[in-house]
């Protein structure tokens, strides 16, 4: 039986460092959405927001590929990205609530904003990340309220608070995940 451990919720929670930590710890193969986009945008490019869109619905197309090639040989996966609503109802045509770990990051939205400005400004994003048009803060919120309008009652939920990256040291949710993977 395939188990699938999905890592999502606000943008600029650490959901990809998490969940190559996860990863490595447990020894499950891992897809983010980042960069699978990193290397679309590296090898096809694109010109414009519509062109960036269309390679992150590409991402997520192939993300779904690998998650129905991989419970069809019963493999554990986790997959990383900021799921929206059309991606829960995916992913639950594929693989049934049972099976299925969420792991939802959220944080204080000043935070956010705080730490995805600070990505923008000084970090070396790549550059299929820089053109979400989300430096005004009241579109940042509204975007990160919008995701976090999304049911997810019928999953196993854990809720994780990001507003630092102390979770990322947090044993109850490693025994959690262990839990699911392997019990």
């Amino acid at each position: 039986m395939s188990k699938i451990l999905v890592i999502t919720g606000d943008l600029a929670t650490g959901k990809s460092t998490f969940a190559n930590i996860i990863s490595e710890k447990f020894k499950v193969l891992l897809l983010t959405k980042d960069s699978v986009k990193e290397i679309l945008g590296d090898n096809i490019g694109f010109n414009n927001r519509e062109e960036n869109l269309k390679l992150s619905n590409a991402t997520m197309s192939l993300l779904f590929y690998v998650l129905e090639q991989s419970t069809k040989v019963n493999q554990r996966l986790i997959l990383e990205a900021n799921f929206k609503e059309n991606d829960f109802k995916r992913l639950i045509e594929i693989v049934p609530y049972d099976q299925i770990l969420v792991l939802n990051l959220m944080a204080d939205y000043n935070i956010l904003y705080d730490c995805f400005m600070n990505r923008i400004n000084n970090e070396n994003r790549h550059i299929v990340h820089q053109s979400a048009g989300l430096t005004d803060k009241f579109k940042f919120i509204a975007y990160l309220a919008k995701g976090r309008s999304i049911d997810l009652t019928k999953y196993k939920v854990v809720n994780i608070s990001a507003n630092d990256f102390s979770y990322q040291n947090d044993e109850n949710i490693y025994k959690t995940i262990k839990e699911f993977f392997y019990e």
